[in-house]
């Protein structure tokens, strides 16, 4: 696995900025000659492909030598363009927003353009990798012969959004980040932040039952610098740019369909399994219930844990079994 790099020069964002941007992205397998073994796989917030890769199922449960993953960063998340290495004008705070659609935008470019490849037989993610994969199958039903978003939305609720926004307001509450121009790292907004994440990461059942003990966590304590910890991979800056990223999601949000929510969703015509996690706070199953009526060909799937959100990254083995049953079901 080698990480590479696609340069799209003048790239326009739906905000009207235009800048030039670097996806950087991964090949797991090789692409067969006919290019129709392909599946694309998406990163969640504040995650890299290294983080990505723990979706691709185990060699025992499917045969994934017979498959090429590619695993594409979004952008914002430190490893393709972001605040954190964009060149002036564009740098630290002044990044200006990019949405899901952009994501979805740029990443088909880099699939057709560069890879060469016209057909995909799997578009999947976890969380905001969810978020774009129901982008995906919106925009490019024609080229994409199934989905798999895991623990996403077809667009941002109003209660996820004020999560969201309440971790923003902890990280922009310390003084040293003035801004985003902070001078040291905002150690106290970071705290904060992972305060207020981790209460929402996880389930009131995981808390309850101490579940953490599981993961080898000891105490909430724990639970804390665990994501003080993972959060702390990314520059403050990334960080806020992928929550505005996500708290801009909606399918219907474009010229094309003009808010209009669900024939947006009756646009996704491949098929598709919708998988939500049956404690998660963010993207809740009575949402995606909502979201599969008009879908044309969608199955939903609810993965039953008490870990929350954090069900559909593949850290946990019974979500990981329950992502890769549902892979070899849509790829059969």
């Amino acid at each position: 696995m080698k990480e590479k790099t696609f340069d799209l020069k003048e790239f326009e964002l739906q905000s009207d900025v235009v800048l030039d941007i670097t996806l950087s992205y991964v090949l797991v397998g090789e692409v067969n000659k006919e290019k129709d073994n392909v599946i694309l796989v998406l990163t969640s917030y504040s995650a890299t492909h290294e983080d990505a890769l723990d979706l691709i199922p185990d060699p025992d449960f499917l045969d994934t030598s017979e498959y090429c993953f590619i695993i594409i960063n979004m952008m914002g998340n430190s490893a393709s363009t972001s605040p954190s290495n964009a060149e002036k004008p564009f740098d630290g705070p002044r990044f200006p927003t990019v949405t899901i659609r952009d994501n979805v935008r740029a990443q088909h470019r880099l699939v057709t353009q560069e890879l060469g490849i016209t057909r995909l037989r799997l578009v999947m993610g976890y969380s905001m990798g969810g978020l774009q994969t129901f982008e995906w199958g919106c925009q490019h039903s024609d080229m994409v012969d199934s989905i798999l978003p895991i623990c996403g939305a077809a667009r941002v609720s109003r209660h996820n959004w004020l999560f969201l926004e309440s971790a923003k307001a902890a990280l922009q509450a310390d003084q040293k980040f003035e801004g985003g121009d902070y001078k040291e790292a905002p150690e106290v907004g970071m705290d904060a932040f992972a305060k207020v994440y981790a209460a929402w990461a996880f389930s009131q059942d995981f808390f309850r039952e101490e579940l953490y003990k599981n993961l080898g966590m000891d105490s909430v304590e724990e639970v804390i610098l665990f994501m003080k910890s993972y959060f702390g991979r990314r520059e403050p800056n990334d960080l806020m740019t992928m929550i505005e990223t996500w708290q801009s999601a909606n399918i219907a949000h474009n010229n094309e369909h003009r808010g209009d929510f669900e024939g947006a969703l009756r646009n996704i015509k491949c098929k598709a399994i919708v998988m939500p996690g049956s404690t998660d706070l963010y993207f809740r199953v009575e949402d995606s219930e909502k979201e599969i009526k008009y879908m044309p060909d969608a199955e939903l799937r609810v993965i039953d844990s008490k870990l929350g959100h954090v069900v559909g990254s593949g850290m946990d083995p019974f979500g990981k079994r329950r992502i890769g049953l549902a892979i070899k079901d849509l790829l059969s």
